[in-house]
């Protein structure tokens, strides 16, 4: 006979615990703000793990250690970034793409390659597209659209439309309504309008 939890159950345990902890302090969060504000009501529609609606990628590049030519372009999202104005080298590079602000790209390295991260809008479809630019080559990147892969939150919505079953994800949901509803709100889960396929939380006091 066992009793008790093992290391593996322990660990999946924790981390249960976790998500519901961390969705419930983001909600608050949002409840303080507001009520601050002298409202009544508040929504939480990205940023947490049943929430997440603008999902991000790594997207590595496959040549080590780069260098470019002054005014070699780099197209992401058709936001066209000129490299070369800091330098020619890896670090360069990098400084040059988080200078051009584009909104969702963020440059850094590592072990030499060059990490573009890009977080996608919140919309129907997750996508991003790598241009024709000019140094693709240098860099290590092949043009193309490619599509992020969904986040958590998806599996969130579907087992609350009922279209998937998964009692843990639904357990986590219930606990969070549970303890909003035992500090006298009323918290509700929403379609997302921006993707159809997320949950938001509207919490109302």
């Amino acid at each position: 006979m066992s009793v008790g939890l093992n290391a593996a159950q322990a660990r999946s345990k924790a981390s249960q615990d976790m998500i519901v902890y961390k969705e419930t302090q983001s909600i608050m969060e949002a409840i303080i703000t507001q009520s601050a504000l002298g409202n009544f009501e508040a929504t939480v529609a990205d940023g947490t793990t049943m929430t997440v609606s603008t999902p991000s990628i790594k997207k590595i590049a496959t040549v080590n250690n780069p260098t470019i030519t002054n005014g070699q372009t780099l197209i992401i999202d058709s936001n066209t970034i000129t490299l070369g104005t800091t330098g020619l080298s890896l670090n360069a590079i990098i400084a040059d793409i988080n200078d051009a602000a584009v909104t969702g790209v963020t440059a850094s390295k590592d072990a030499g390659y060059l990490v573009l991260t890009i977080e996608d809008a919140a919309g129907s479809t997750w996508s991003y597209e790598i241009g024709a630019g000019t140094a693709n080559t240098a860099l290590g990147l092949t043009p193309g659209t490619y599509s992020l892969p969904n986040p958590t939150s998806v599996s969130y919505f579907t087992v609350w439309q009922g279209t998937s079953e998964d009692r843990s994800i639904l357990n986590q949901m219930n606990q969070v309504v549970k303890h909003f509803s035992d500090l006298g709100y009323k918290l509700e889960r929403l379609t997302n309008s921006l993707t159809n396929r997320t949950i938001k939380w509207y919490v109302y006091w």
